[in-house]
């Protein structure tokens, strides 16, 4: 069963994973700081571009290491390989997102309980993880063969929707919860001491997303390999039996 502590060990465990994410933070902080600037010029804007590619192509590279249990989770910097494995990823899940985006928005737009503003809440982010459950079930179902037409196989994603959006909610209280308590502690204390306005509590932010992004692909890939599996379980025995009749 897929646990957010072996993804959680398996990520912190496994040599040089540290010093990989902290070399990818580093990208990562600047486009991060471009993208809430407000002001990106044109140069900004295609290293931004080029980086989301690497980071997908990065986090798609490393579930699949996961889903074929390899010794390195974590893969080393090709960028020529990430970028294409980014390219793909980004056909694979985009109509899906698409569908999230749109959906949620226009979904939330009826929600109007006038003064019951925390009701109203809820219901939203409830709205909100059920139609993202849709890309999750795209990406479990893409990562474990980075494949473009599997992702688009409309039977498996709806096979492990519903248990998508379970795991899927799980994962965003869990990290959710551990990143509140670790991060917003340092953040407190330099906000208290320093201020935040400053390159190193960003760099820090941009460490600790880092990580939660490699420890959610783990246990999204554990997650695929558990129910794909199952799936094609049970699809044998169906076949079996058909061919027995």
């Amino acid at each position: 069963m897929a646990s957010i502590k072996e993804a959680y060990d398996s990520t912190i465990g496994e040599s040089f994973t540290g010093l990989k994410l902290l070399l990818w933070a580093i990208p990562f902080g600047y486009c991060r700081k471009a993208m809430t600037s407000g002001s990106m010029d044109i140069i900004s804007t295609i290293i931004v571009s080029i980086f989301i590619l690497l980071l997908l192509g990065f986090l798609a590279e490393s579930a699949n290491n996961a889903c074929e249990k390899k010794p390195e989770l974590v893969p080393g910097i090709n960028i020529f390989s990430m970028i294409l494995n980014g390219i793909k990823a980004l056909v694979a899940l985009s109509v899906y997102f698409a569908i999230a985006l749109f959906g949620t928005q226009i979904s939330c737009s009826y929600i109007n309980l006038g003064e019951h503003t925390v009701l109203s809440m809820s219901l939203k982010i409830l709205i909100g993880l059920l139609f993202y459950s849709l890309p999750v079930s795209g990406f479990a179902v893409y990562t474990r063969k980075l494949d473009i037409f599997e992702a688009y196989n409309l039977k498996k994603v709806f096979y492990i929707l519903g248990e998508a959006f379970m795991m899927f909610s799980y994962l965003i209280i869990k990290l959710g919860l551990l990143t509140a308590i670790v991060i917003g502690f340092i953040s407190y204390l330099f906000w208290l001491f320093v201020g935040l306005d400053n390159y190193l509590i960003n760099y820090i932010w941009s460490i600790a997303i880092m990580y939660n992004l490699v420890i959610g692909t783990n246990y999204i890939a554990q997650f695929s390999e558990e129910w794909m599996t199952l799936y094609e379980k049970k699809n044998q025995v169906v076949e079996d039996g058909v061919k027995l009749y």
